[in-house]
């Protein structure tokens, strides 16, 4: 559990100075995230963890194209998935999203722009039903006021959600 709190509290620290999270960094973890399969499971580990890397890629994928979600933050779902499997990874996917709604609303009221990013978010779907086509976000151009790190978010909900299992 340690191991993987400090992967992803390194991780956080990185995309909050940079907004990039280092693929070395989820390539160490899952590389032991397979070591750990293997060693539970025998080679069966191998599909096991085959299976808990690529759940958060087909999930999230289209999150990634409308830019809705960060390649690092699929991989760090991924990584978690690879070391700890299915259970903690869907309990840290749900927590992830329920934090990262709080911070999101957090921010809006902070900036004073919950209408404001409401009115855009609205724009979009209707948009995008319109269209009936998948289009990307809206990017604004007033900096990064309007992101949030989600590496936090996983980071809280990673580690409810152990507070919770264990």
């Amino acid at each position: 559990m340690l191991f993987s709190l400090t992967l992803l509290s390194v991780a956080a620290a990185m995309d909050l100075r940079s907004y990039q999270i280092s693929n070395r960094l989820i390539v160490s973890g899952i590389f032991i995230g397979c070591f750990f399969q293997i060693q539970e499971w025998g080679w069966k580990g191998v599909g096991v963890f085959l299976i808990n890397v690529s759940l958060p890629v087909i999930l999230f994928y289209l999150l990634f194209l409308i830019r809705v979600l960060g390649a690092g933050d699929i991989k760090l779902f991924s990584m978690i998935g690879s070391i700890w499997g299915l259970q903690v990874l869907c309990t840290t996917i749900i927590l992830s999203f329920f934090v990262a709604a709080i911070l999101s609303l957090c921010k809006t009221l902070y900036h004073h722009n919950l209408i404001s990013r409401l009115r855009v978010f609205g724009e979009y779907m209707n948009n995008t039903l319109a269209s009936r086509q998948l289009q990307r976000y809206p990017q604004e151009s007033q900096e990064k006021q309007h992101v949030i790190h989600f590496s936090i978010a996983i980071l809280i909900g990673y580690a409810i959600a152990m507070e919770v299992a264990y």
